[in-house]
């Protein structure tokens, strides 16, 4: 609750209370329905946490089945559904505003850093631990690429000891992950009269939970709809091997085309990259410090043109690029 005696600051609070929202969902990258398809907003419920169900895939060809003979056991498809569980968990961020700041520093620019600082806080904290829960189904960040943690398959083919220390990228399906939100982004104040100044407070819960293609008997056995790619954190990385490339991404759709992951409703999926693998990838794009075969060769040069726009740098290979801070970077191998 907002309590002040300054109607500048009662001010200022309303217009952050305003601004919050639209400048969290400016900041965010993962909920988003186009990255995950499956979102969930239990605002108002009891409890912080639900269960999605999960059945098996499909099996297949289904062989021919003679009149009146049973179907059922000419080819048995067993649906029965698993689940796994989505939890809701706080992410928060606050600040102190001295008086004097808005005295001094004028409305527009208390109101601006604070809402900067807040929005983009929050938004951090949830794409860290979006990204950490897809690569290894934890929120806690991987401090080694190699160490058993990021469990997803990695396409890059590279093995520990070929880099001291890695980026992670990843492609996945719009179905490998689900996102649910307890409470939407909320800010708070209250004025220390002590100190003359204002406390603010902007808090949300949410979660995230991998949902794998459920292929066995139980869900310890499911398969990730999602890759990783762990290539060189180098901007000047001169193996070519060791960058992340158009291949790597290639290998990962395969494999998840292979395995009937969904797609978005335009057939992609989503390949979300560091900011050194958005460089490597471009370069190739480019033909700057790029292979000089595989799979650039059929790229036209119109698609390297469209490199960077928004946090999206084109669709090439059945994926769309995204680029984010927020995935693991400079990690050890060790």
């Amino acid at each position: 609750m907002a309590t002040t005696s300054n109607p500048g600051i009662a001010d200022l609070y309303s217009e952050i209370v305003a601004d919050l929202i639209p400048h969290y969902d400016n900041a965010v990258l993962l909920p988003n329905p186009q990255l995950i398809a499956n979102q969930y907003n239990i605002e108002g419920a009891v409890g912080n946490s639900l269960q999605i169900p999960i059945t098996n895939s499909w099996t297949g060809p289904v062989a021919a089945i003679n009149e009146g003979a049973d179907v059922i056991a000419a080819n048995t498809q067993d649906f029965g559904p698993d689940a796994v569980t989505l939890s809701m968990t706080k992410q928060g961020a606050g600040t102190l505003v001295n008086t004097e700041a808005l005295e001094d520093g004028g409305f527009n620019t208390v109101r601006n850093a604070v809402v900067t600082r807040l929005s983009r806080s929050i938004a951090q904290s949830t794409d860290v631990k979006g990204f950490n829960t897809l690569l290894t189904g934890a929120t806690a960040s991987p401090t080694d690429a190699y160490d058993g943690v990021i469990d997803l398959t990695n396409v890059s083919g590279l093995v520990k000891g070929d880099l001291s220390t890695v980026d992670v990228s990843v492609v996945f399906s719009p179905e490998a992950m689900a996102y649910g939100v307890k409470r939407q982004p909320t800010v708070k104040m209250f004025e220390d009269v002590e100190s003359d100044q204002h406390q603010m407070v902007a808090t949300l819960r949410n979660g995230f939970a991998r949902t794998p293609s459920f292929t066995g008997a139980n869900i310890a056995v499911g398969v990730q709809m999602a890759r990783c790619i762990i290539a060189s954190p180098s901007f000047t990385e001169a193996n070519a091997s060791q960058k992340c490339s158009l291949d790597f991404v290639s290998r990962g759709v395969a494999e998840l085309r292979s395995m009937n992951a969904p797609t978005d409703e335009s057939g992609f999926y989503a390949a979300v990259v560091t900011p050194v693998h958005e460089f490597q990838l471009a370069s190739e794009l480019n033909g700057v410090g790029g292979t000089s075969g595989g799979s650039i060769g059929s790229i036209a040069q119109d698609a390297a043109n469209r490199a960077l726009l928004e946090g999206l740098i084109g669709q090439a290979v059945g994926a769309r690029f995204y680029r984010s801070n927020n995935l693991p970077q400079g990690i050890a191998t060790a």
